[in-house]
């Protein structure tokens, strides 16, 4: 079965100067007061990728961004793959739910059916890692959660018939990253599920599922957690955290809340979500299995991640340009194509009401042509050609030095026919609303050209 994933298209213009798929959808609706808080899911459509299943759990991302979920009934862990095609990973699973990637790139299962957590190598080689505390079996390993050193959170509560409980309840445990210590760290939750941790490995938030709170905790060296304090009034199946430091619960919705537990966005979908995962090409799709289906929203492209200082020191998240079309061009002051400035402003005129945007970026690596300091560069262009786009401070985009912006733009792994370098002032980018290049032009391509024309204005009907 292969299916495909029918995803709108998002312009985003990046100018260099020159010195089974179902029809159905959910929209997801923002509840932040802070215009600039950030979101790593647009207010974007949610999308089946692909469904028949019985009840999916435990999506997790390998290091290429393939997501791995599993359905439990069905005793499988399948695979969702960059290029949008599904497959089945795995047959006879041990009931696995919950699953995580090592940096060794070993998918670790909360195999549930059988009490364990185990450890499945690429070929699919298991290796059980835990099946039992101070010699008792676990009631049902359930979600879990590795830690930057390779430790190991996993929950182990009770669903179904619960008058044959193993364990004297329903705990959370810690697996050392040698794999040789094995330590209960909360036992006083009526039954947890959910667990996530901050990518630097100091915090862990924890849904306790049976009493409806998430709760957050300091870890601890040794890997025991301390600290604890109460994140939201609500509990959650699975979790899991984007860049920003937000929090995705699952319940009736996918809930996200702020690192301060301030709500902040509601992604309502179809069926009743269990659990969530970020994956896919850039790790920016919010993946959601829910009862019968596999579900996305977002992929927004890797430029939003990226923060630069604007041409008076302001610092600039590019995520806050998500939904627009953007024209980023990387500029100069004394080139043979610095004329196009009039063009670029009189583009941005054109289009800036209807959601365009043009970045410039100065820049001096191509014969010295632009030499002159920020102040000098702002000063210039707002005298001789009025330019009201956004500015931004001198960079580099090419050689050695080349900033993380640029060496992205110009990865072939990263962009493929676009991803080459920079030969010049004044190469334009144009990108989609999903942060995706949509086409690059070389300097001799006017602003006012009708092919560049042409593709901002259908990049703006998507």
């Amino acid at each position: 079965m292969k299916t495909k994933i029918q995803g709108k298209v998002i312009a985003f213009l990046v100018v260099l100067c020159c010195g089974t798929v179902c029809a159905q959808e959910s929209k997801s609706s923002v509840e932040t007061k802070d215009p600039n808080f950030c979101l790593a899911v647009p207010d974007k459509p949610v999308k089946v990728l692909a469904d028949g299943f019985v009840f999916t759990e435990g999506p997790a991302a390998d290091s290429k961004g393939n997501i791995f979920f599993t359905d439990i009934p069905n005793n499988r862990i399948h695979k969702w793959s960059i290029d949008n095609e599904l497959s089945t990973f795995m047959e006879n699973s041990g009931g696995a739910n919950g699953l995580f990637f090592d940096s060794k790139g070993n998918m670790i299962a909360c195999a549930g059916g059988e009490g364990r957590l185990v450890s499945i190598d690429p070929k699919g080689t298991v290796t059980v890692l835990a099946d039992k505390y101070e010699g008792k079996p676990f009631n049902s390993p359930n979600d879990l959660w590795i830690t930057p050193k390779g430790g190991i959170y996993f929950s182990d509560p009770r669903y179904g018939q619960r008058d044959n409980l193993p364990q004297d309840g329903e705990h959370v445990y810690y697996l050392s990253p040698d794999r040789k210590k094995l330590i209960r760290v909360i036992e006083d939750m009526v039954r947890p599920n959910g667990l996530i941790g901050t990518p630097d490995g100091k915090t862990l938030y924890v849904a306790d599922h049976g009493s409806n709170k998430t709760f957050v905790y300091k870890i601890n060296p040794d890997g025991t957690l301390s600290d604890k304090k109460l994140f939201v009034p609500q509990g959650s199946d699975g979790m899991t955290i984007d860049r920003y430091g937000n929090i995705y619960l699952t319940g009736r919705a996918v809930t996200v809340y702020a690192p301060d537990g301030t709500l902040i966005q509601t992604i309502e979908v179809p069926q009743t979500p269990s659990n969530v995962c970020f994956g896919g090409k850039g790790n920016t799709t919010l993946f959601i299995t829910a009862r019968k289906a596999l579900y996305a929203v977002g992929g927004e492209g890797k430029v939003y991640s990226f923060t630069l200082d604007d041409i008076d020191g302001k610092s600039i998240a590019l995520s806050q340009y998500q939904g627009k079309v953007l024209l980023i061009v990387n500029v100069a002051s004394k080139c043979g194509y610095t004329k196009q400035y009039a063009g670029l402003q009189k583009l941005y005129e054109k289009y800036k009401d209807q959601g365009f945007v043009i970045l410039g970026f100065p820049a001096n690596n191509f014969g010295g042509q632009e030499p002159g300091t920020n102040a000098d560069i702002k000063t210039f262009c707002t005298t001789q050609f009025h330019v009201s786009f956004p500015m931004f401070a001198k960079i580099s985009v090419a050689g050695a030095d080349i900033h993380p912006l640029y060496q992205y733009l110009t990865s072939p792994q990263e962009n493929g026919e676009f991803g080459k370098p920079i030969g010049w002032n004044f190469t334009k980018y144009l990108i989609g609303k999903d942060g995706k290049i949509l086409a690059r032009y070389p300097s001799e391509v006017d602003p006012s050209s009708p092919q560049l024309l042409k593709a901002v204005e259908e990049a703006l009907k998507d």
